[in-house]
């Protein structure tokens, strides 16, 4: 009985995993990460969300982007850890693609160490330590998608750590 509860248990955690990335993957409706591992998925209203449109420096003791959009509204965020074999960039391209499709417009765009430190980014203003990857290996890009219902914000990265994982991160802004 023991075994057949566990089995069960285990069960029910992987099918409650399988419907989240489903729900997450049709509410973004992105190809590249259908066979990705969903990691992080959060809803949250912001009151005051800053959108870097310029690469992260450090001025004056101060990091910060070079530039920004402030906003507020409700924020969601996605991370995926990508399959094995698809590269930061290919997943930042391909992801790029599909929201320009969806009528999105790039505001800022940058790769590799001309979007500055990875820590940056991943610290400051993701707040996802796991982001944390090789300068040279990163993508970030902004969007804006004009709806019927307002204006949809886009902050996309991408990035790959040391040890060869790669993971996508979106962040949807509804004002």
């Amino acid at each position: 009985m023991t075994i057949f509860s566990r089995l069960a248990g285990g069960l029910s955690v992987l099918v409650s995993c399988l419907s989240i990335s489903l729900t997450a993957q049709a509410q973004v409706g992105l190809g590249i990460v259908e066979n990705s591992r969903l990691l992080d998925r959060a809803q949250l209203s912001a009151d005051y969300y800053i959108l870097p449109i310029g690469s992260i420096r450090k001025v004056n003791g101060v990091i910060g982007a070079e530039d920004s959009l402030y906003l507020s509204g409700q924020v969601t965020r996605f991370t995926w850890q990508m399959m094995p074999g698809i590269s930061a960039k290919a997943a930042h391209d391909k992801t790029l693609e599909e929201l320009k499709l969806a009528d999105a417009k790039v505001i800022y765009q940058c790769h590799s160490r001309a979007c500055g430190s990875s820590n940056q980014w991943a610290n400051k203003v993701f707040n996802q330590s796991r982001l944390f990857g090789l300068d040279v290996e990163q993508s970030y890009a902004a969007l804006k998608q004009d709806t019927d219902n307002g204006p949809k914000y886009y902050a996309l990265y991408s990035t790959k750590r040391g040890n060869k994982k790669v993971y996508l991160h979106l962040e949807i802004i509804k004002e």
